[in-house]
């Protein structure tokens, strides 16, 4: 079964479909970055909100058993 070529007509809707498919690809690609980096953002943020909001805690369990370790020795 020999295979037909296509026509001028057919080769050209067929490269414009190609060419709109790949435009749409492009779009919804970039759309689909925007995305990912947005929500990026967004736990970045989060992440220092949680970073500010502990930290004063952290130090505080740090440096607790240091404190209590110079109170409990007799000075001089």
């Amino acid at each position: 079964m020999a295979r037909r070529g296509y026509t001028k007509k057919e080769a050209r809707r067929h490269r414009t479909n190609m060419r709109i498919l790949a435009g749409l690809v492009d779009f919804f690609g970039t759309v689909g970055g925007f995305v990912v980096i947005l929500l990026c953002a967004v736990i970045l943020t989060q992440i220092i909100a949680w970073f500010r909001g502990d930290i004063e805690q952290v130090f505080q369990s740090l440096l607790s058993p240091l404190v209590e370790a110079f109170e409990g020795t007799p000075a001089g």
